[in-house]
């Protein structure tokens, strides 16, 4: 861990601040962000906003690695998982991994509004740090394996002694999905309240 802390990526994360024990009041559109593997872990994550605040929250967590639990599952069985998360609930839109075409046309096929995912990792990065830091992001306690992935999330060193910032790709599904919902939902949206602020 202490190694780990040496070049963590979100450093700025905080359980005390960012992990969530009670039932938030949330209120509005929900969303899913999805990081999409076939050997590694696929990843759902359910948002909605705080009522009456800026903060965004992460309410629900779906993780499976196929990997471990010796089983991979297909798009059809995905999907079905996402229905269960959802339970009733009706997203404004999933934002998926863009590179998992397959699992982006089965859920279109069953009426999902999809979204594919802003990709820049650099970008998504610096953006969801920015809202660490300014008390916009949280998630709820039951979100484990996000919480886990906050806090062993790193650099890549090798990387940096060329000049190169990029992160280690370990331990990084569910802060690649993190991510997606962060640059294609939250930052497009900010932008587009700016523009309507100045009148544009």
């Amino acid at each position: 861990l202490w190694v780990a802390a040496e070049g963590l990526i979100y450093d700025m994360f905080r359980p005390e601040v960012h992990l969530l024990r009670e039932r938030p009041d949330c209120a509005g559109d929900w969303y899913v962000s999805v990081d999409y593997g076939t050997r590694n872990p696929t990843v759902f994550l359910l948002w909605q906003r705080e009522r009456n605040q800026e903060r965004w929250i992460c309410r629900r967590e779906y993780y499976w690695d196929g990997r471990q639990r010796m089983r991979q599952k297909t798009d059809g069985e995905y999907a079905d998982d996402l229905e269960g998360l959802l339970a009733g609930v009706v997203p404004r839109a999933v934002v998926v991994d863009p590179s998992a075409a397959s699992f982006i046309t089965e859920l279109r096929q069953r009426g999902w509004p999809v979204l594919p995912g802003d990709n820049r990792v650099a970008d998504g990065i610096r953006a969801v740090g920015q809202l660490l830091r300014e008390g916009k992001l949280a998630f709820h306690a039951q979100c484990v394996h996000t919480a886990e992935e906050f806090r062993s999330y790193v650099w890549d060193e090798t990387a940096a002694a060329q000049g190169v910032d990029k992160p280690v790709k370990e331990h990084d599904h569910c802060m690649d999905a993190v991510r997606y919902f962060v640059t294609t939902v939250v930052m497009r949206g900010s932008a587009r309240a700016r523009k309507r602020s100045r009148g544009l």
